[in-house]
């Protein structure tokens, strides 16, 4: 948003020159890096100055230097990007919690032992919830029995998050990783064969994809 509101006001003449401490701290990507140069700066007459680099966008040279340092700043990302992405399937395999995004419903995360933890009320609801889809109940029935039954939680039950949850690994003691399945050390809600049971009445229910 900031950014955006930085070219907006370049483009209304308000900005003379634009100070960065270093070209990476504009941005990693080699693409954006010369847009905001090429388009936005020099096409409006704004200076643009690094405290830690110095070149000079005015001439061809110059663009090359900041196009051959916007290159390494993009594959630092990548590297970056990637050594996270390895470490976070390493934690996978080793049966712990990858982190990121909201904790899945009806568990805690326990930061010193890196374990999804039962959360015992929001464990009962996913218990309920796979007893009605099993006994044959439709989402829609599903949603209004467990904002009855679990009214603190009212607002967590829709028909996407249901059939998102019943769809879950987290719940049969799993999680999903890069389209593969891995065993995980927290305790599963539900039992595996009630599980698998659910994903064959979900692949055999037609239902909208809204």
């Amino acid at each position: 948003p900031a950014l955006n509101e930085m070219i907006e006001d370049i483009e209304n003449n308000k900005i003379d020159v634009v100070i960065v401490y270093k070209l990476d701290r504009l941005s990693r990507s080699q693409k954006n890096t010369m847009y905001l140069i090429e388009d936005v700066f020099l096409k409006n007459n704004v200076d643009f100055i690094s405290m830690q680099e110095s070149f000079d966008t005015t001439t061809s040279f110059g663009r090359a230097m900041i196009g051959i340092l916007s290159v390494f700043a993009q594959l630092e990302r990548d590297n970056i990007t990637e050594r996270m992405s390895m470490g976070k399937l390493e934690r996978v395999k080793r049966g712990y919690y990858m982190g990121g995004g909201n904790v899945p419903f009806g568990y805690e995360y326990n930061q010193i032992t890196g374990e999804l933890e039962i959360q015992e009320t929001q464990a009962l609801a996913i218990k309920r919830m796979f007893e009605l889809f099993l006994s044959g109940q439709a989402i829609n029935k599903i949603v209004s029995v467990l904002k009855k039954e679990f009214p603190v939680f009212e607002d967590s039950f829709m028909d996407s998050t249901v059939r998102r949850r019943l769809q879950s690994h987290y719940y049969c003691g799993k999680q999903k990783y890069q389209n593969k399945i891995y065993d995980a050390k927290h305790e599963p809600i539900v039992s595996t064969k009630d599980f698998n049971k659910a994903q064959r009445l979900i692949s055999n229910r037609p239902h909208s994809n809204a």
